[in-house]
């Protein structure tokens, strides 16, 4: 009798303490507001330039680079851990406009200001090669737009033209192509450029020594490719293509997240994607954070966009140029902890919140039960 009085007392006030914290994370959770509270921020260690930032094996190598044109100062680098511990941090000689990492070296195109004439400006351009520690190991005279990096080799795109570098920077072979190319990925032996030739869009695919294999057209360009699978889009649709250009899925994009503009015939899109190791795709359009499996179906939809983003190699980490959040679909309880490290999978300040309301449920209860026990024990007053 006297113990399941207690249980019942438990019970009720353990259930009456759950709710609130109950209904709180389930809010959280429909609030989609995990995506606003990041891992770690860059807050702190910036100065207001242009961020871009790539993901080296368990680090984030990032590059700031100031904005006015009339600067010659260099381009800060930023080595962290994943969890946010500052690593390095050291100077480049001129400003980095694109940059790759491989091999424990940070490949860079460089611009130096030459002169400056009323409006003219004369400026020479690199490719440059320097340690993660900040030692400059090699420069040559070589203009670049975009750089990428595969199998030992440094591809690169300026104008009209697409070269390749070898780890030391001889250049290996040049080419030209046809329009103005202004995007460059490249995966194990293949180069895959996006290019504006009179107005038409077009994705040219290269071997690693520099011939053609197949192209697409029709107002399209390369987002992005994890080795399997190429991401593409064009001005009213995006979808995914094997290797050889074979159309596995297409989208159509809704009419708020076509083209915003057009500049030197280049459009521009409110539209990041990449492609994670197993397939799945993301998409950050101008409302939105979508993620698709392989197939092309909606994993799940976020009403909030991230705008330019990264995907760690692992897949666990997205980097929204100046925050670092847990991937959603490795971290499904939102504690900001993935789940293969997750030692209980709930939510860690739910899992908190509720441990509060076991204990004191089970305070109150054993105080009740003591109370009720020494009434039960007082003497009964003679008349």
């Amino acid at each position: 009798m006297v113990m399941r009085r207690w249980m019942k007392i438990f019970l009720g006030g353990f259930i009456l303490l759950s709710l609130i914290p109950l209904m709180g994370y389930y809010g959280y959770i429909k609030s989609q507001a995990y995506l606003n509270e990041p891992l770690w921020s860059l807050n702190g260690f910036t100065n207001g330039g242009m961020i871009r930032g790539k993901f080296y094996g368990d680090r984030l190598v990032v590059v700031e680079t100031n904005l006015s044109i009339f600067s010659n100062e260099g381009s800060t680098v930023m080595i962290f851990s994943e969890r946010g511990e500052l690593l390095k941090r050291f100077k480049t000689e001129f400003k980095v406009y694109s940059f790759a990492v491989a091999n424990n070296t940070l490949f860079v195109s460089e611009s130096k200001i030459l002169s400056i004439e009323g409006s003219t400006i004369r400026t020479q351009s690199f490719v440059s090669a320097y340690s993660l520690h900040g030692k400059l190991l090699w420069r040559r005279n070589i203009s670049a737009f975009a750089l990428t990096y595969s199998n030992g080799r440094i591809f690169g795109i300026d104008k009209e033209n697409i070269f390749a570098l070898d780890t030391n920077g001889n250049l290996l072979w040049k080419k030209t192509i046809k329009g103005n190319p202004y995007r460059i990925l490249s995966c194990e032996k293949l180069i895959i450029v996006s290019s504006e030739n009179m107005r038409r869009y077009e994705v040219l695919v290269f071997s690693s020594s520099g011939d053609f294999l197949w192209k697409l057209e029709n107002d399209v360009s390369a987002l992005d490719t994890n080795c399997r699978y190429i991401l593409m889009r064009g001005s009213n649709w995006y979808g995914l293509f094997d290797m050889n250009g074979n159309r596995v899925w297409t989208k159509e994009v809704s009419p708020k997240n076509q083209v915003i503009f057009k500049k030197d015939n280049v459009a521009f899109y409110n539209f990041y994607a990449h492609i994670d190791r197993n397939g799945n795709v993301y998409l950050s359009e101008a409302d939105s954070f979508t993620i698709l499996d392989t197939n092309g179906k909606v994993i799940v939809r976020y009403n909030i966009p991230i705008g330019y983003f990264q995907i760690s190699p692992n897949g666990k980490l997205i980097f929204d140029e100046y925050h670092v959040f847990v991937n959603p679909l490795y971290d499904r309880d939102h504690d900001k902890i993935p789940d293969d490290e997750d030692v209980l999978p709930i939510n860690s300040e739910l899992l908190y919140q509720l441990s509060a309301a076991f204990g004191v449920s089970f305070v109150f209860a054993s105080i009740y039960e003591w109370q009720k026990k020494k009434e039960g024990r007082k003497p009964m007053k003679s008349t």
